[in-house]
Order: C-alpha cells, then structure tokens, then sequence
C-alpha cells in the first residue's frame, strides 16, 4: 500500500489537473510496465547464465584424469584407479586435425617452453675414443729351440731384456748325436777321397752318402758354413753353436746353462720391437665409425705431449662377452724404441660418416642430422615432433622417423624427414603428453584410443608434467616458489637415491639393498603437508612411482635384478629435480650411457662429475658422459630434462 499511495502521489505530481478514475488508469499502466522490465530482466539473466552453462557443457563433454589420461568418460566423477577428481578435456582449436597433429598458441608454445631446430644437412662426425695397450708384433717374435737332443754347455744371452742382431751367437751345444753325425761325414769323405775310379759306384754310393749327411746335420740345425767348416777342418765338434736367426730383444729365456733339453724344446724368445701393435677396446655402439685402413693417433703417459699415429688393421669379429667391446689393431712403427710392450695408450679415431652410413669421402653426399634431443625413442621406434606452418596457430606434428647412428649431439636421420623441417627439440614430451590425454597416437600410445592399460607410470608423470607446465602465468608464478622446508625434506630422498647409485657402481649388492629399503623409508615418513597445488600431485606421481621400484630393488638377489628398477626411479628422481631442485652447496651431474638397457640408453643423476656407471659397474665403470650440471637452484630456474 505504501508503494501505491507513492506512486499515486508521484502521478498527481505529473497530472495535477486530471480526476481520481483518470489517476488510478494511469498508475495501473504503470505498475504494469515496471514489473514487465522485471520480468524481462529476470528472463534475459536466466537465458544468458543458460546458454554459458549450454556452451560449457558443449566444450567439455570428455572427462580424464590428470593422472591417468587413458581414463576418459562422458560425464563428471571419480577416476576408477586413483579416485581423484575428473577434470575437463575440453576442445580447442584446430578439430580438423589429423591423428598426430595438435594445435596450440604462441603464447601457450613459449610457455611449455618448445624449442625448434631446423634439420640439416651436413657430415656426420665423431672423435672415436679407445682405451687400450701396447703389445709385441706377433708376425716379428723368432725362437731359437733345440732341433736335437742335448745339453747346453753355454748361454750367451743370459738375462732378458738384451738386444742381439741376427746371425750372433747364442748356445753351445753339446749333443752327442750331433757329434755320431759328423764323424758320419768324416768317414764319408775319407772313402769318397779314397776312391780314384770316378765312375765306379762306390765313387758315387760314397758320394750320395756325404750328401745325406749332410742333410741330417742341416735338420739338425747346422747352417752351411758350420758344414763346411766341418768337412775342411776334418775334426769333429764337441759341441755346436746356435745363432740368432732374427734380431731383437730376448723377452724370455726359457732354459739356463747346464739344462738337457728334448728336440723342440724352447729356448729363446726374441721380439723385434721396431714395430708393435696397438691393442684398442672399441665399444659395440662406435664400431660404425670403425673400418680397416683408418688413420688413428694414440698417445700414451708414458711419454706426454707426443702423438704417435697409426693404420687400424684388424677389428675383431666378436665381441667380447664380459666387457661387451670389440679388439681393434693398429701397427705402429716404433725404430726409435721409445713406445714400449704393456704401455697403456689412449687412441682417438676421428671419422665421419655418409648417409648411407659408409666412411665419408669428400665428393659423398651430406646425411641429413637432428640434434640428439630431438627425438624420443622407445624400443626401436623414434619419434620425432615436426613444428608445421599454419595460419590458425603453433601446428605441431608426431612422426616416426628411421634413426641411423649417433653423432656427438647428433643423430644421423636416415629417412622421415626433409632438409629445413623444423624439429622440437625441448618439450617433446610435453606433446607427446597432450596427445595422450587427446588419446591420439604417441610415442607411449603408437595406435592412439583408450591409451596403454594398465598403471602407465611414464604416462601419468608426463600427463602430470604437461599440465604443470601449461598452467597459466600466475599459476607458473606461484608453483616458482618452492619453499626451503620443502627441499630440505627432499635432501634426504636424494641422499638414499644417490646410495643406491653408488652401490650399483661399486657392485655391492647389499649395500643396494639397503638404500633401496633407507628410500623407501623415507618417501613414506615425509611430511605430505608440504606440498601443495600442483606440487602434491607432482609428489604423488614420484611417491608411486619409487615406492614400486624401491620395493623390488631392496629384494632382489643380483645385481642384475636390481639395476632394472634403478633405471626407472632414475627416470622418477630427475623429474622431480625438474620440478623442485635440491638445496645445499653441492652440484648434481646428470650422466647418460649409450649402452645401458641393450643400447637403449639410460641417465641418472649422481654427486660426482667422473663417471660411475651404474648399470655396468667395474665391467664398464667410466662408459658414459656427463650431460649437464645441476646447480642447487628451484626446478622451475632449471632447464627441464625428458628422458626416455
């Protein structure tokens, strides 16, 4: 009522000259119209708010898991692994997209942090390093051996080490055989002299004998002259000298005065060292680089700041099964005497290969080259992503590629790609991930759908590490803060991690043990309050991800058992650096082997920055290179790593 009499009063204010019947028509007209507007209003904020809540539903119809991006429903819910909150896959630009494609901005590039490099064609080229040693020349070794039965009454070289030149004196020999035989001769050439008639037999049966016995004491070691000597003189020897038939130095004396030695037994060894033989150990991963009549240059401690060269020439056809290299030879001439047998020498081999994957010669055509980055590779697929032109954003595209052999940082593309395509080369695998939450075909997931079944652990990390990464600005901002309390309570995760690694280089299997089982300790008595946001599932991911892994490696009984899941708690441990980094003083090296896991390749992270390999121990303990230097800063200051 009192709204009536304001509005009757604001009406007679307008129509002061107009009757009571005339005001009350007008004043219900409009009342009227005001509760139309209101009406309206109410309308239009009920069918706006609908339609934004019709657009919403349209673009987020597929509900996944951040954690396990194969989990993909129609409708919101609970993820059937993890019972985590399902979150939207909404759809955005670029839905006529092929099966490996995906589209995104330039503003969502530079925040994943995607790098491009253009392929190029160029030769291959690589610095072969091979430890190795000196060794005799095996075609230049003599020996000097009773060719009779007999005793030595004399040794002329009697002590190793000493140099004699061909034709010198070296045993005195008495052989009582020998000396039946040359009074043979004698007799033989006194009834030969004795015999006038030239053409009677005897002459000739006389004859035919001193020949043959002649023969017999050349088979017994007597040169020509010595024969001669005999038969001028007329005197039988009591004992017989032998003489050095090569020169050298004796490296053995295998029998000292005094002895009785059987026909074939050894007396001498004399090695001739104006040449010897570089023995190299090349690892199975560098033989592509390796071809006989290669140039190499060695040098040794043992004379610093000399570079001596030689031809490789002999690889051997088998591999070693203990160290898993492969024996190259090289001859090197040495007349000057200054290398010596056993010295230990490093030799470098500096080739470069064609596209075919033969030794390169200047008028060989170019293969085509990526950086090692670039591609993820799994098994023997490699995959690469191509960074395509487009006029609606970043086109991005998944291909596999045949990889030939690698080149320092580069990897020789055989076939797949095109001179100029521009590659990602960081933030691959944060592709790779949003094509797996888009269930299309990935490296992981090569036929696309529901993804791999099962608990993916690589996937889930991945998924996780995408979406971390593609939050928006503020977001990145706030995650870049990552508190001290936080990074000391991880000191002591990479402080276990880090035992582990050393007990699988020194080969001590219980010590690996309990450092897996000292990790899996601390990873459960962790405070989970720390982490918070997106790091709490950044932890959750590594916690499943080790917790698996530490409780397979504390029970295994070989070393070999337990150095399959170091390689995946590896892989673990350097994406959670990436997220959070470490405190204290010290620097982490991240270190890679080609040869790990059947030349699959693997890294780790350890505390030193000389190799201590791991996956091999002692067998192979400096195989590898360190990648990187991994300061005691925040993950989110730290270049990212994706390993595969």
């Amino acid at each position: 009522m009192k709204d009536n009499k304001g509005t009757n009063s604001f009406i007679r204010k307008l129509l002061p000259q107009s009757g009571p019947a005339v005001i009350g028509v007008v004043a219900v007209a409009i009342i009227a119209f005001i509760f139309g507007l209101s009406l309206f209003d109410s309308n239009s904020s009920e069918a706006t708010n609908h339609d934004h809540e019709s657009i919403s539903s349209k673009a987020a119809t597929v509900w996944t898991c951040s954690m396990h991006p194969q989990i993909q429903l129609p409708e919101a819910g609970k993820c059937p692994i993890c019972f985590m909150d399902l979150i939207p896959l909404e759809k955005g630009m670029g839905e006529d997209l092929g099966p490996r494609q995906l589209m995104m901005s330039e503003s969502a590039k530079k925040l994943a942090r995607i790098q491009t490099t253009p392929v190029r064609r160029a030769f291959a080229e690589a610095e072969i390093r091979m430890p190795g040693k000196l060794s005799y020349d095996e075609t230049k070794l003599s020996y000097i051996s009773a060719w009779t039965d007999g005793r030595l009454d004399k040794l002329y070289a009697d002590f190793t080490g000493i140099t004699v030149t061909k034709g010198e004196e070296m045993v005195q020999l008495y052989s009582p055989e020998l000396f039946a035989a040359q009074e043979e001769l004698l007799q033989a050439i006194k009834m030969e002299s004795s015999i006038t008639n030239e053409n009677s037999i005897l002459k000739k049966t006389a004859i035919t004998t001193i020949e043959a016995v002649e023969e017999k004491l050349r088979l017994a070691g007597l040169t020509e002259k010595q024969i001669k000597e005999i038969s001028k003189s007329g005197n039988a020897a009591e004992t017989i000298t032998i003489y050095a038939p090569a020169g050298g130095i004796v490296t053995e004396i295998h029998a000292r005065e005094g002895t009785y030695v059987k026909t074939g037994d050894p007396i001498y060894t004399i090695a001739d060292l104006t040449t010897l033989w570089v023995n190299l150990d090349a690892y199975e991963s560098d033989l592509s680089w390796l071809r006989k009549g290669q140039e190499l240059t060695f040098n040794t401690p043992s004379n610093p700041g000399i570079q001596y060269k030689a031809k490789i020439a002999f690889i051997d056809p088998v591999v070693d099964q203990k160290t898993r290299t492969v024996k190259v030879r090289a001859i090197v001439e040495n007349s000057d005497l200054s290398l010596k047998p056993d010295m230990f020498v490093t030799g470098i081999v500096k080739s470069r290969l064609d596209k075919s994957g033969s030794i390169a010669k200047s008028n060989s055509e170019a293969p085509l080259l990526i950086p090692a980055t670039a591609p993820l590779i799994t098994g023997t697929r490699a995959v690469v992503y191509v960074e395509l032109p487009s006029d609606e954003g970043v086109l991005f595209e998944g291909r596999a590629i045949d990889l030939g052999s690698r080149s320092g940082d580069f990897y020789i593309v055989k076939s797949g790609l095109q001179e100029n395509e521009m590659v990602v080369t960081n933030g691959a695998f944060k592709l790779d991930s949003e094509l797996q939450i888009q269930a299309k075909p990935s490296m992981m997931s090569p036929t696309g759908g529901s993804g791999p079944a099962g608990h993916q652990h690589g996937q889930q990390s991945q998924a996780v590490t995408h979406k971390m990464e593609t939050e928006s600005d503020d977001q990145s901002e706030a995650d870049a803060s990552v508190s001290t309390e936080l990074l000391n309570s991880l000191s002591a995760i990479y402080n276990a991690y880090f035992k582990i690694q050393m007990g699988l280089a020194d080969d001590e299997l219980k010590t690996t043990n309990e450092a897996y089982a000292s990790l899996e300790k601390e990873i459960n008595d962790i405070d989970h309050s720390i982490f918070e946001d997106s790091f709490h599932k950044t932890w959750m991911v590594f916690s499943s991800i080790a917790l698996k892994q530490t409780k397979t490696g504390k029970s295994s009984s070989t070393l070999e058992e337990a150095r399959q899941p170091f390689y995946h708690l590896s892989k673990a441990i350097i994406e959670l650096h990436d997220k959070f980094g470490h405190s204290g003083n010290l620097d982490y090296f991240l270190t890679f082997c080609p040869m790990a896991r059947s030349n699959q390749g693997a890294y780790w992270l350890q505390t030193v920055d000389t190799v201590y390999n791991s996956f091999y121990g002692a067998m192979m303990l400096r195989c590898g290179s360190i990648k990187d230097t991994l300061s005691s800063e925040t993950g989110s200051n730290n270049e990212k790593h994706s390993f595969h």
